[in-house]
This record gives structure tokens, C-alpha cells and sequence, in this order.
């Protein structure tokens, strides 16, 4: 099994690259030194349910920030329910069409 390597980001000042960016440079260094990085798994997959009625389904990286984000829209009385696990976004955006393709 190859050993684990901790990488230190250098500390951010507002107006410099974002955490995101800097992740982002990272990767690349660590794949171009063979290093195989695993996918973040950080995007939720839910329901958007009234009742026990599925209003819609979607993809988010924080289920509370949308939950408040659709009750403006929908009304208070809609809640969000996590289906699965976190995955990553790729897989996440695939679950993501099936349900629209199912819903049409």
C-alpha cells in the first residue's frame, strides 16, 4: 500500500488564490509525481420532499445552506432528505441526470 502524504497549504490571505484553487494546483503536482489522489467525496444527493411527496431531486455540498435556499422558494413547509452517502460530484451529477430522465 503506498504511504499516505500530508500536504501543507500555504496560509491564506483574503485577495490570494482561494483554498479551491490552491487544491486544485496541488492535485496536479501530486499526479504529476505519480501520486494517485482519490476524488473528494463532499456533494450530498437528496430529495426535496412535502409531505412524503418528491418535489425534486438534486445535488448540493451543504444540505442546510439549500434546505433554507428552498423553503424561500417553496415554502416552509418542504425539507430536504439526504439519499446515500457523500460522493463525489462526478458520481453525484450522474445520479443527478437519472433522476431527471426518470421525472420527464
Amino acid at each position: 500500500m503506498p504511504r499516505q502524504r500530508t500536504v501543507k497549504y500555504p496560509p491564506y490571505k483574503p485577495g490570494q488564490l482561494s483554498k479551491a484553487k490552491i487544491e486544485r494546483a496541488v492535485e496536479k503536482v501530486l499526479e504529476a509525481r505519480g501520486v494517485q489522489v482519490e476524488p473528494k467525496r463532499d456533494t450530498y444527493k437528496y430529495h426535496l420532499k412535502q409531505g412524503d411527496e418528491i418535489i425534486r431531486s438534486g445535488i448540493t455540498n451543504d444540505l442546510h445552506r439549500r434546505e433554507k435556499e428552498l423553503q424561500r422558494d417553496y415554502g416552509t413547509d418542504v425539507h430536504v432528505h439526504q439519499v446515500g452517502k457523500r460522493t463525489t460530484r462526478e458520481a453525484a451529477r450522474e445520479w443527478e441526470k437519472k433522476q431527471k430522465r426518470r421525472n420527464a
